[in-house]
């Protein structure tokens, strides 16, 4: 226990343990937040069918700017990734793609394996049906029930992770045990 005698040295010891429990106020924030953007990430990794990509496991990022006597605590998607997530963490929007038959070998994220390489050397032919459906045919298969390995439609992606109300909702109950004043933006 410090012994504080006389208008100075209350002054001095105000000040230092002011200052000293401002830093482990930041430094409380900094840490609670990182945490918070690690469970996120672990979180949308997670809500993946399938497992994620490495590209989606690697898209959170996290950062903090000390200012004054505050800190500015950021969890954010990277940019490249947001724009590929945006349809499946903020909006759903309609895409169209092929979707696989179940002749379609398939990756382990559930995409038709080679699809971009057989297109461009002439295995894999598109072919537009009297009704105006496209198929994707394996020419390499002689059986025509095998041939269809996949049919154009438009497909909405559904969310698989509410971002910013799961990081809302994040925010808001780890800094729930810390007083203070808190501004939270999107």
């Amino acid at each position: 226990m410090t012994r504080i005698t006389g208008i100075d040295n209350a002054t001095n010891y105000i000040q230092t343990t002011g200052t000293k429990l401002g830093k482990q106020f930041q430094d409380e924030i900094i840490k609670r937040s990182r945490v918070l953007s690690m469970k996120v990430q672990a979180d949308m990794n997670n809500a993946v069918d399938k497992g994620a990509v490495p590209f989606t496991q690697r898209s959170i990022l996290f950062f903090y700017k000390k200012r004054g006597g505050g800190v500015t605590a950021t969890i954010m998607v990277k940019d490249v990734q947001a724009q590929y997530l945006y349809g499946v963490l903020v909006e759903q929007k309609a895409i169209d793609k092929f979707v696989p038959t179940s002749k379609a070998r398939l990756t382990k994220q559930g995409n038709i394996s080679g699809l971009k390489k057989n297109l461009s050397s002439g295995r894999y032919k598109i072919v537009k049906g009297k009704n105006g459906k496209e198929r994707l045919i394996d020419t390499a298969q002689k059986k025509k029930q095998k041939r269809v390995i996949g049919l154009r439609e438009s497909k909405r992606r559904k969310l698989i992770y509410d971002f910013y109300q799961e990081v809302n909702d994040g925010v808001m109950l780890v800094m729930s045990g810390i007083q203070g004043t808190f501004k939270v933006t999107r």
